[in-house]
């Protein structure tokens, strides 16, 4: 996949990789989403097209259901080169600061709108500091799009906020 890839989307997460992932015969691959899940239908879609390619030098294999731990536990063992890839959530923002700012709902309008981005921002200077890391981002996905829901009233635009009490974890 490249920059340009069509997964692109309005609040997004990072399939990212560990070094040597090819030099292996099977290459795990996890993440935390359920059966059905926008991650597990995108991860097994990512597996069937690099597998496609691969022609049988490696295959991808999807470990879904946090079967290889959680977000944390899943970049933990990218590190340490026990996980070869992993689908993380919104964890990101524990391993660099400048991630937190997708977690913010409505800073994105649209997925043309996420799509510039990802072009003009997330490949220039975000990537690169999770390369520091130790990490190796290889594509950006869809997450969904981040809302508030909340026993009142729809919130549809931060001004439908007003009034309304929110609890931060």
């Amino acid at each position: 996949m490249t920059p340009q890839s069509p997964w692109r989307a309005a609040a997004f997460a990072f399939a990212i990789a560990a070094g040597s992932a090819l030099a292996q015969t099977e290459i795990k691959f996890g993440h935390v989403g359920e059966p059905g899940s926008v991650f597990a239908v995108s991860a097994e879609e990512f597996a069937r097209r690099a597998n496609a390619r691969l022609g049988g030098k490696a295959k991808v294999v999807v470990f879904g259901s946090s079967q290889l731990g959680g977000d944390k536990e899943l970049l933990q063992k990218l590190k340490l080169g026990t996980v070869d890839m992993a689908l993380p959530s919104t964890v990101m923002s524990s391993e660099v600061d400048l991630f937190g700012v997708f977690e913010m709902p409505y800073l994105v309008k649209d997925r043309a709108h996420m799509g510039r981005i990802e072009k003009e921002i997330f490949w220039s200077k975000l990537e690169p500091e999770v390369e520091k890391k130790g990490l190796k981002v290889i594509a950006v996905w869809e997450n969904g799009y981040r809302h508030i829901t909340n026993s009142k009233r729809p919130i549809n635009v931060p001004a439908d906020l007003q009034g309304i009490k929110l609890r931060v974890p």
